[in-house]
């Protein structure tokens, strides 16, 4: 199970940053930005089945507001073929995953 919640956490990761690419190719972020970001399992399932800090952790360097960023990612993401099913902007700029009903057992 462990091991299946990892899978799903570097997923959010890859998807993110697959996002940020191509943002950043069409002109809408900058290139070049390395981001430190964390992946969790919100407390309230309310907030998703899993969360990243992507944007925070990025806004700074990017110069961009973290929601104004975390906009474009979501708008950017390409979820097909993945676990989750949806992802949501919440608060400052947290990026929130939900899992497909397929997958509900990695939460």
């Amino acid at each position: 199970m462990i091991h299946m919640i990892q899978n799903a956490k570097n997923q959010v990761l890859a998807l993110t940053k697959e996002a940020y690419a191509r943002a950043a190719a069409e002109g809408l972020l900058p290139e070049g930005v390395e981001v430190n970001a964390g992946v969790e399992i919100p407390k309230d399932s309310s907030n998703g089945d899993y969360t990243t800090t992507f944007a925070l952790a990025a806004a700074k360097a990017m110069k961009k507001n973290p929601r104004e960023l975390a906009g474009i990612l979501a708008e950017k993401m390409e979820l097909t073929g993945s676990y989750f099913t949806s992802v949501e902007i919440a608060g400052p700029g947290f990026l929130n995953f939900t899992l497909g009903s397929n997958n509900i057992y990695i939460r």
